[in-house]
């Protein structure tokens, strides 16, 4: 996180301690009632594709002024609307429609408007907006105008929620409120697993034949990217006879004159058979002795022609396969031993991902396998290309079975031995009901979230959880599809909840 996102959720926390202690003494209200008239606000949340309102005002009594406090959010980015007129227009059961207009917001998010209706009954409300790039329309199903000297039916007030967390607190914060959506989630499970070379893609380059690694050369750097079959090192023959390209010069040169003179031998032996001169015996052994003969021959053969001398009787030594050098064990003037390692070089482009799966996964897992991963120091997620194979013995120290997938690795980003956390797909549900991880709240190894019953009031409510993918978490119960969950600042109102609970005064004066 960086030190503006830092201070910035610090500034907010500060702001909502704010907000809570202080009572929220601050904040505009429709004008109270009459004197000793004891009616609750009535408050009303509704909501369009664009919008929320929240607005509160006290019972409307028929030909007498009436004080309507309207908050508006952008449901998009659940900031306040800051410009634009809004229009109420009233429509009765029979008649024609009233309608009150505010030419621009009070203040950002809150209209403030008074309105007298003559008649009393039930009238149908809808709320126009006609800010810039913010036309809107929103429909608030009922209010109810009373006689003079009636009272209100119970319950009509509305905004039950047991914490109180005001919209210009909402306003202040990274805030969002939204329902829960379907969604078809996949089913994982998640374990470690390691960056290896794939198997055919690694080489430890040795000497060949004893010697000194020549100063005429200079070795390949780690790091450096090397072509199969290019010379990677020269080794000048040693200073006693019996070692370098001497050495294996003469040894080729006896070997290839045994070959030749066992061949002659199993040649005549041949042609003293067919004679009926000489037994079959002989011909047996003299075909054995060529063989042998060649067999002894072949390495020196394939020795002659990997070292190919560069003149001066240096041997030089090649790649066998393209790659990055990881590892250079000889130095420039050092004396080696035929079969000592000199540098190893590995094929980076395609890599191998080690993942150990729990014993307890294996029947869930089964072999149709894919999966994704992260590694620390990049931000990116890596899917493999394919699952290379599923192991049959299961580690006995860390009872996991192995499982190897292969990684495209083209541009080099990922480096051999990094650690990696994998997601290891199990199966998928369907319709899922799901909301983002950043809704939960952990307390007591039990998951909870905050839904908005009315737009300044909510609660707390447990729910399970099942499955997590991309960021999106299902709930299995506790939870409505039709529901508002606070998806981003939970914290905020969890610090609502606490600030309450201590005492605080949560409500403000109508």
């Amino acid at each position: 996180m960086s030190i503006y996102k830092t201070a910035m959720k610090y500034m907010g926390i500060v702001l909502v301690l704010l907000f809570t202690l202080s009572g929220c003494n601050h904040k505009e209200h429709a004008p109270a009632a009459a004197a000793g008239d004891e009616a609750e606000p009535i408050k009303v949340t509704a909501y369009s594709a664009k919008s929320e309102l929240f607005m509160e005002y006290d019972p409307p009594v028929a030909g007498e002024k009436t004080g309507f406090l309207i908050h508006l959010t952008r449901l998009a980015d659940f900031k306040p609307v800051t410009e634009g007129g809004l229009k109420m227009v009233f429509t009765p059961s029979a008649g024609e429609p009233v309608t009150f207009t505010m030419p621009a917001p009070t203040r950002a998010g809150i209209y403030k408007a008074e309105a007298t209706l003559a008649n009393p009954g039930k009238y149908s409300l809808k709320l126009i907006t006609d800010g810039k790039g913010f036309a809107d329309e929103i429909t608030v199903s009922e209010v109810q105008v009373l006689n003079k000297g009636e009272k209100p039916a119970e319950g009509h007030a509305g905004g039950k929620g047991a914490i109180a967390y005001l919209k210009e607190q909402q306003w202040v914060v990274d805030f969002m409120v939204t329902q829960p959506v379907k969604k078809d989630l996949g089913s994982f499970v998640t374990t470690t697993g390691e960056l290896v070379p794939v198997s055919n893609a690694e080489a430890t380059v040795a000497a060949p034949l004893a010697g000194i690694v020549s100063t005429t050369k200079q070795l390949p750097f780690i790091g450096k990217k090397v072509a199969k079959g290019e010379v990677v090192a020269l080794i000048d023959p040693p200073i006693r006879p019996d070692g370098g390209i001497g050495q294996l010069g003469a040894a080729y040169a006896e070997a290839k004159n045994r070959v030749a003179l066992a061949q002659k031998e199993y040649d005549r032996a041949k042609r003293l058979h067919d004679a009926k001169i000489a037994p079959l015996k002989r011909v047996e052994e003299a075909e054995l002795a060529l063989s042998s003969a060649k067999s002894a021959l072949e390495p020196l053969e394939k020795s002659m022609g990997s070292v190919k001398g560069e003149g001066s009787g240096r041997i030089a030594v090649r790649a066998p396969v393209s790659g990055t050098v990881v590892e250079v064990t000889a130095g420039a003037g050092k004396g080696v031993e035929a079969g000592q390692p000199i540098l190893r070089i590995v094929n980076t482009g395609t890599l191998w991902l080690k993942a150990n799966l729990p014993a307890s996964e294996i029947a869930t897992a089964g072999k149709s396998l894919n999966a994704t991963f992260t590694v620390a120091g990049l931000t990116d997620e890596f899917k493999p290309s394919r699952l290379v194979s599923v192991g049959d013995m299961l580690d006995p120290q860390t009872r996991t079975l192995p499982v190897l997938f292969e990684v495209p690795n083209q541009s080099g980003r990922l480096k051999v031995g990094l650690f990696a956390n994998v997601a290891i797909r199990t199966g998928s549900v369907a319709g899922a009901l799901a909301v983002p991880k950043d809704a939960l709240i952990e307390d007591e190894a039990r998951w909870f979230v905050f839904i908005q019953p009315s737009g300044e009031a909510f609660d707390r409510r447990e729910v399970k959880v099942g499955v997590e993918d991309g960021g999106f978490v299902q709930i299995t119960s506790g939870l409505k599809g039709d529901e508002r969950v606070v998806t981003r600042g939970a914290y905020y109102v969890k610090q609502a909840e606490s600030a309450a609970k201590g005492g605080a005064d949560q409500g403000h004066a109508h």
